[in-house]
C-alpha cells in the first residue's frame, strides 16, 4: 500500500495537497507555464524560421513544399496563434478553462510537430534530436507532473511508433535511436517531477510564510488585551471623505479607583467587557483601544440624524453592562464621552492619506468637558 502510494504520489505530487491547496498552487504554476511556453514557442519559431531561410537559399520554393517544410510552417503559426492568442493571467484566480486547455494543447502541438518532422526524415536525411531536444527543454522548462508530461507526450509518441513501424526507412530504425526516443522521454519525466515537487515545496514556503506574516500585522495592530485594535490600526485608516466624520473618546470613569478596590486583574476583566461591548456596537466603523482606559470611536457614515442620541446610546449600553463598581459615584461602570463632528475636509490635501490627529484633539477637548460637568455623559466639540 505504501508503495503504491508512492507511486500516486509520483504521478501526481499535487495529491498531498489538501484541495484547496492543490487548485491553488495548480493555477500559479499554470500562469508561469503559459509565460514559459510563449518563450519555448518564440525561441523554436525563430529556429524554424531560420532553418526554413537556409532550405530557400538551397532551394528555393521547393525547399519549402517538402513534407518536413510545411511541418515547420505551421509550427511557426501554431506558435505565434499561442502567443498572441492566449493571455497570461496575473493572478491565480483569473485562470479559465480556455486558457488550460490552449496550454495543455500548444504543449503537445509542439511534441508532435516535432515527432511528425521525425517521422518523415530518412535515415539519409537526419537524427532524432529535434524530438528529444524539445521532450528535453518542454521536461526541464515547465512545471510539470508525471502525468501532465505523459498526457502531453502520448500524441508524438504513437506517431512515432507508428513510423518505426510502418516507414521501412524512418531513422527510428536506426540502432539507437529508439532508444534515445523512449530513454529522453523517461529523463524528461523524472526532470519535469522534480522540478515540479521543488517548485511547489517553495510555493509551500512562501505561502506559509506569507501567512505568518500576515498574522504578525494582525496581531501587532490589536490591543494584546482586549483584542480590539489598537491605535496603530488609524495609520490604515482611511475614512469616506464625501461625509462628516464623528470621532468619540472613550474614557472609563473613575477606572483608577475601579483597581485601586478590585485589582488590576478584575480591572482587566472590565477593560476586556467594555472593549468588547464598543467593538460590537452596530454603530462603530472601528473601535479601538487608544490607550489605558482611553478609547476610541469613528461612527459609520449612515449613522442616523439624531447623532446625540445614538452616541449616548453607547454610553447607556456600557451602563447597561452593570459592572459593580463601588467607588464610583454612580455604583456600576460607566463612561464619559466627547465627541467632535468633522464636516470640514478630512484629507490635508488631495491624494494624502488621512490624519487623526485634529479630531483626536478635539474629541479629547469634548471628554474633558464631559468629565468636568460630572461624568457618565456625552458632550460635543463646539468651536
Amino acid at each position: 500500500m505504501k508503495t503504491l502510494q508512492i507511486v500516486y504520489t509520483f504521478l501526481d505530487p499535487y495529491l498531498v495537497y489538501a484541495s484547496d491547496d492543490a487548485a491553488y498552487y495548480k493555477k500559479t504554476l499554470l500562469i508561469d507555464n503559459i509565460w514559459r511556453l510563449k518563450i519555448i514557442g518564440a525561441i523554436g519559431s525563430l529556429i524554424n524560421l531560420l532553418l526554413l531561410i537556409l532550405y530557400f537559399m538551397a532551394d528555393g520554393l521547393a525547399g519549402l513544399t517538402t513534407i518536413e517544410g510545411l511541418l515547420r510552417i505551421a509550427w511557426i503559426l501554431a506558435s505565434i496563434l499561442y502567443i498572441v492568442g492566449v493571455d497570461a493571467p496575473q493572478r491565480a484566480s483569473d485562470i479559465r478553462l480556455r486558457q488550460r486547455l490552449f496550454f495543455y494543447c500548444a504543449t503537445g502541438l509542439s511534441l508532435l510537430f516535432a515527432s511528425l518532422i521525425t517521422a518523415v526524415l530518412s535515415i539519409e536525411q537526419g537524427s532524432t534530436f529535434l524530438y528529444l531536444i524539445n521532450v528535453l527543454l518542454i521536461g526541464s522548462f515547465l512545471y510539470l507532473s508525471a502525468l501532465e508530461m505523459l498526457f502531453v507526450i502520448s500524441p508524438s509518441l504513437i506517431v512515432l511508433i507508428l513510423a518505426m513501424v510502418i516507414t521501412p526507412t524512418s531513422i527510428l530504425r536506426v540502432q539507437g535511436n529508439s532508444i534515445n526516443v523512449f530513454a529522453s522521454i523517461a529523463f524528461a519525466v523524472v526532470i519535469a517531477q522534480t522540478i515540479l515537487t521543488a517548485k511547489l515545496k517553495q510555493l509551500e514556503n512562501t505561502r506559509t510564510i506569507l501567512q505568518q506574516k500576515a498574522q504578525l500585522e494582525q496581531q501587532i495592530d490589536l490591543d494584546g488585551l482586549t483584542h480590539i485594535p489598537n491605535r496603530r490600526m488609524l495609520a490604515s485608516y482611511q475614512p469616506d471623505a464625501s461625509v462628516p466624520l464623528v470621532m468619540l473618546m472613550i474614557d472609563i470613569d473613575f477606572f483608577k479607583y475601579y483597581n485601586d478596590t478590585y485589582g488590576h486583574l478584575q480591572g482587566d476583566q472590565c477593560l476586556i467587557a467594555v472593549a468588547q461591548r464598543l467593538a460590537d456596537d452596530p454603530g462603530a466603523s472601528l473601535a479601538l483601544r487608544y490607550g489605558g482606559e482611553e478609547f476610541l470611536l469613528i461612527l459609520r457614515p449612515t449613522a442616523p440624524p439624531n447623532l446625540a442620541a445614538t452616541i449616548d446610546s453607547i454610553r447607556q449600553g456600557i451602563a447597561d453592562l452593570k459592572i459593580p463598581h463601588e467607588a464610583s459615584l454612580f455604583g456600576i461602570v460607566t463612561v464619559s464621552i466627547g465627541y467632535v463632528v468633522c464636516t470640514e475636509a478630512i484629507f490635508p490635501t488631495a491624494g494624502t492619506s488621512f490624519d487623526p490627529s485634529p479630531a483626536i484633539k478635539k474629541a479629547d477637548q469634548a471628554l474633558y468637558q464631559a468629565k468636568a460637568e460630572g461624568r457618565n455623559r456625552i458632550c460635543r466639540f463646539e468651536e
